[in-house]
């Protein structure tokens, strides 16, 4: 969910390289509510990679969420977002501009 919510929701707004989120109550971030039922399972194996034998369990896996959630947005609707978060008024701007796009390369 922490990837999730750096993908489609978080964003730290900034005007001439000063940041304008004044406080989490402007930066939004996931909750309970915004997190589907999970099941966690635990993969069990004898040594991990570092000298002591210990491996990393949380945010190694958070890198591969965004070019995940980025192609599968154009996979479903043909415009790449490439800035995030990723929401809806950018995919929709997205959409505006490519369809005009389209309609000004088929006038010629």
């Amino acid at each position: 969910m922490q990837g999730v919510g750096y993908v489609l929701m978080e964003e730290l707004a900034m005007e001439e390289g000063r940041v304008t989120t004044a406080n989490f109550g402007e930066y939004k971030i996931p909750n309970i509510q915004d997190t589907p039922l999970l099941k966690t399972t635990l993969v069990h194996s004898r040594e991990g990679a570092s000298p002591f034998q210990s491996k990393e369990i949380g945010e190694s896996a958070i890198s591969q969420v965004a070019p995940a959630i980025a192609n599968a947005v154009y996979d479903a609707v043909g415009v790449r977002i490439k800035d995030l978060p990723i929401t809806a008024e950018k995919v929709f701007r997205a959409l505006q501009e490519h369809r005009a796009e389209n309609q000004r390369l088929s006038s010629k």
